[in-house]
């Protein structure tokens, strides 16, 4: 019979001056790719790639390689660009400057076994695999229990504290097994995939290394139960409330079905330190076991992303067979429960963490979250404050002609839409911007906070520009986007940002009249039909810090729009000129000439100037259907400003 074998499936990824890696794919698992991105695997050296740039995939053999909405480069492979495509073992594909390749090596089943103790004779151990309603203890058969029930007894002959101190010290039972172990643990418990799987792991490992050890438990209860069994009395006869999730696990021989004392792990759970009972014959000069479970102790996790969780050991004899149990015997094993239990909250700490940067990732660029997170340095930063803001203001055009395409398959629908929020979006934290609020299908994003930009309102029009190409690609490349355009604004100046709502619910964002504003001006996008309208303050950092090759700025209008008493110098922000652009420098040479003349009151000149400039302009639309409106007349109160009767 041939030799079972699998596949093990690696990228390899090299640049133009030689850089190269490799990264292993997990078998379905999504892994995000880019310059920085957040959460995944970093290709630092080529800035042709996005901050985030793909979701990788690695399922049944084939690669899936899927550009983000806001990926500036698309993928290219066999001469043709693309912006997903389906990669076979050994083939390769290009990013930007960088070149991409999958290796796929086959090794026999038997290597990629989970590694395991092994030792002389094996323990047997009876693993009942999880099941769905793992929520309560279950027997051996999985079927659940109405009422946690525990067992206790009421002949307790030694009862035992211990303080992590009081282990420093101790040596291990078992040494060379035990030490073997935790040399393994980290790489175990990270290879959990959710809190069953690392409870049934950790029952497994503990019974490995503690042979006299004949059932395990691993408990998780809810934060809220602990506190409540904190404020009642530790003797209290209180039933303890359900688990959250238990895990036990025995040896083979154990008959019967274990459970743990309730008693011994409210002790734990309400002291925060290491509790051990050993049960007998009370009238012996000994602690001498009876055939049932004779000790037990219950290590609870003191991380605070571990509250609530507790290993419990039990068993009825002592090493080498003896049936003779003291306390002294048992700190050996104890020692290295405790150790197993200081490793898994240290590492169940860096995942949390982990899971919260994952988290924030969707509201904030990088350096936002290095300083939410990092130690100590939070406090301040969330407590609003007042500063100079940029606000960009997005939304989503062509949302109701594409529902009513989609009116029979909302699935795809609503995917359509994340994908045009995850456009908008991504083009915000590309360039450190935080995300605020979503109002249907717009975003609000923000610069400024918590520290300030040099070049005040720069990275908000860069991410303008990086959001309208995320709309402006080619037809057979736009896939969800399709059918949608988008409109931005963007405006600069004091606002409060932080934390900021009531003492019940509260949130990062801003908070002024300059939040108004900009979303004033992203609907004069419409108005006007261009892509980014701008206030006066932005474009004068435009003109004096955006190279020409970057974005040029044009003057559109003085308006007041409806509902605001003060008028407003709405500029445009283009893309460089590139031959034969619709809007050259000569057209909006003639184009803020004619704005001038509209300003100064002298509308039959600016009529004439306007004949210079494109028909299908709508920023030239928007001046003769205002003048129009007015009989092609300044009225006798023109001060240069249009009051608009539509937002």
């Amino acid at each position: 019979m041939a030799e079972a074998k699998r596949g093990v499936a690696e990228l390899v990824v090299q640049g133009p001056a030689g850089q190269t890696f490799r990264q292993q794919f997990v078998e379905g698992q999504v892994t995000r790719l880019g310059r920085a991105p957040a959460s995944g695997w970093a290709v630092s050296w080529d800035p042709s790639i996005s901050r985030e740039h793909v979701d990788l995939v690695w399922k049944n053999g084939k690669l899936t390689v899927t550009c983000l909405p806001t990926a500036g480069n698309p993928i290219r492979m066999r001469g043709a660009t693309m912006r997903e495509v389906v990669v076979a073992g050994s083939e390769s594909f290009e990013i930007g400057q960088s070149s991409f390749h999958v290796d796929v090596t086959y090794i026999p089943v038997a290597a990629t076994a989970q590694p395991t103790m092994e030792t002389d004779a094996p323990p047997a151990i009876r693993m009942p695999r999880p099941t769905a309603q793992d929520s309560r203890i279950t027997k051996h058969t999985g079927a659940p229990q109405e009422v946690f029930e525990t067992q206790d007894v009421a002949d307790v002959i030694e009862e035992n504290f211990f303080r992590t101190a009081d282990l420093s010290s101790v040596a291990f039972g078992d040494p060379e097994r035990q030490l073997e172990v935790l040399s393994k643990l980290p790489r175990m418990i990270t290879g959990a995939q959710s809190d069953v799987d690392l409870a049934y792991l950790l029952c497994g490992i503990i019974l490995e290394a503690i042979p006299p050890a004949t059932a395990v438990a691993v408990a998780l209860f809810e934060e809220s139960d602990v506190q409540h069994m904190k404020l009642a009395q530790v003797d209290s006869k209180d039933v303890i409330p359900n688990p959250k999730m238990m895990r036990v696990q025995t040896r083979d021989n154990y008959e019967g079905r274990f459970v743990p004392s309730r008693r011994l792990l409210r002790k734990a759970l309400v002291k925060g330190e290491i509790a051990m009972h050993i049960v007998g014959d009370a009238e012996g000069s000994m602690f001498t076991m009876a055939s049932s479970l004779g000790w037990a102790f219950c290590v609870p996790i003191t991380e605070d992303s571990c509250v609530g969780w507790c290993l419990y050991v039990s068993g009825s004899g002592g090493r080498d067979e003896q049936n003779l149990v003291t306390a002294d015997m048992l700190k050996g094993d104890l020692r290295f429960t405790q150790m197993v239990s200081q490793l898994m909250g240290s590492i169940r700490t860096m995942r949390t963490l982990q899971d919260q940067k994952t988290q924030l990732s969707s509201f904030f660029s990088p350096k936002v979250i290095e300083n939410l997170t990092k130690k100590g340095g939070a406090g301040d930063i969330l407590a609003p404050s007042e500063r100079e803001i940029t606000i960009l203001f997005c939304d989503v055009r062509g949302f109701s002609r594409k529902a009513e395409e989609l009116k029979d398959d909302l699935h795809r629908l609503l995917d359509s839409v994340k994908a045009a929020l995850g456009a908008m979006t991504g083009g915000i934290l590309e360039y450190d911007g935080s995300i605020a609020d979503f109002q249907g299908d717009a975003a609000l994003g923000f610069w400024g906070w918590p520290h300030p930009l040099p070049d005040g309102p720069m990275s908000a029009c860069r991410a303008a520009f990086a959001i309208l190409r995320a709309f402006d690609l080619p037809p057979a490349e736009r896939g969800l986007l399709e059918g949608f355009s988008v409109g931005a604004g963007i405006a600069h100046g004091r606002a409060i940002a932080g934390q900021i709502g009531t003492s019940q619910q509260a949130k990062i964002g801003v908070f002024g009249p300059i939040v108004n504003q900009g979303s004033r001006i992203e609907g004069l996008t419409r108005q006007f039909g261009v892509g980014i309208c701008i206030d006066e303050t932005t474009a004068i950092f435009v003109r004096r810090l955006m190279p020409p090759e970057e974005g040029r700025c044009r003057r559109l209008a003085r308006v007041r729009p409806k509902g605001m008493a003060t008028s407003l110098l709405i500029h445009e922000l283009l893309p460089p000129e590139t031959e034969g652009a619709k809007i050259d420098s000569t057209a909006m040479l003639n184009y803020e000439a004619a704005l001038d003349a509209v300003i100064a009151g002298r509308w039959a000149e600016a009529v004439e100037r306007l004949h210079a400039v494109p028909d299908d302009d709508g920023p030239k639309k928007f001046l003769l259907l205002q003048m129009a409106k007015l009989n092609n007349t300044p009225p006798a109160n023109w001060d240069g400003s249009f009051t608009l009767d539509s937002k």
